[in-house]
């Protein structure tokens, strides 16, 4: 069996949704999707065939609206416009939030009920399981749908995300509970203990990364973020949508096995790399490997090109050819750093 497992991480869940199209994309299928926080929250519409409608959240999503925050407080955030006004209104959100004891999680309620159909949930095949942390006596629950009382999954699924910020509200069985991430923020095991023998785990490298070491060995193929993905809190919808096509493109590298790390190359043999580098001048071969931290002529080339295509601004959302990016920066101006230089040494033949 071939499970999914979702790292919490708040709003940098919107990488996940991105991961599993990429995964979708190579025809992988999912017999369990389990999650932590915000992970539990993407699993459970996984989990119900719902991933356009998933999409279409994070597409559309306004987190600070979700959690109360005054629109025009939230529209001066994202706009970057931190003037007398926005002091005054970050000000009277923290007065409600102090009123309030906490966050009014009433829009998370409000998401889940419009997103979340339970009956659609249960009655698909596929296993979904959550991580929460039951606050009286600091109980770690791993349970799943089966386990979850009628009418309660959307409960579950909030006790999971509970933020020590937030209001704090009685949920299932008139307890309080803490997310699931302050114990384990990736439920591996949940899936190694039902007989899975193989999981793709979506990392968010949140801050607090509690995970626990899994209980047998078996494969676990883990996709993570490969540049910032920002604060738990985004405000701006635009760095939600590039954590999107991030967590795509993040997925494909390791899926097709492409080469780079920020940027995607089409996998060329190992040879060839070794092959380039022989009539570039070994002075400027070593100072670019010491640059590196690499004595691997592939690794020192695919950095490079990294390098020089950062510096233009150059679209990291789709695959390179390493040969044709290698003609590319040796046919433009004449650059006088030393790894544009290396580059434009390199010979095919």
């Amino acid at each position: 069996m071939i499970g999914l497992v979702l790292q919490g991480g708040g709003a940098r869940g919107a990488y996940q949704i991105g991961a599993y199209y990429a995964l979708k994309k190579a025809h992988i299928k999912f017999n369990g999707v389990c999650g932590t926080s915000i992970g539990a929250f993407n699993a459970a519409l996984i989990a119900s065939g719902k991933e356009k409608e998933l999409l279409k959240f994070w597409l559309n999503v306004s987190i600070g609206e979700i959690l109360g925050f005054n629109k025009e407080y939230v529209r001066k955030k994202i706009e970057h416009e931190y003037d007398l006004s926005y002091l005054k209104l970050g000000f009277k959100n923290l007065i409600n939030i102090i009123k309030s004891r906490g966050i009014d999680i009433s829009g998370l309620e409000h998401i889940l009920e419009e997103h979340l159909d339970e009956e659609t949930l249960l009655k698909n095949k596929i296993d979904f399981g959550i991580c929460t942390i039951r606050l009286k006596d600091l109980k770690p629950m791993y349970i799943f749908k089966n386990e979850m009382k009628k009418g309660k999954m959307k409960d579950y699924i909030l006790a999971s995300c509970y933020l020590p910020f937030f209001k704090m509200e009685k949920k299932v069985d008139n307890h309080y509970y803490l997310d699931g991430g302050f114990y384990d923020n990736t439920p591996i095991n949940m899936l190694i203990e039902k007989g899975y023998k193989k999981i793709y785990v979506v990392e968010l490298n949140p801050l607090l990364n509690i995970n626990r070491k899994p209980k047998k060995e078996i494969e676990i193929v883990k996709i993570t973020p490969k540049r910032s993905l920002g604060g738990t809190i985004i405000y701006n919808p635009e760095s939600i949508k590039e954590n999107i096509k991030m967590g795509y493109y993040d997925t494909l590298r390791v899926i097709k096995k492409l080469d780079g790390d920020e940027y995607c190359f089409k996998k060329i043999p190992n040879f060839v790399y070794d092959i380039l580098v022989k009539k570039i001048e070994k002075k400027l071969k070593q100072r670019v490997y010491s640059f590196f931290h690499t004595t691997n002529n592939k690794e020192a080339i695919i950095k490079s090109l990294e390098y020089c295509m950062k510096k233009e601004n150059m679209d990291y959302y789709k695959v390179y050819n390493p040969y044709k990016m290698i003609k590319k920066i040796k046919k433009a101006e004449k650059n006088k750093h030393f790894i544009h230089k290396f580059l434009r040494q390199i010979k095919y033949f």
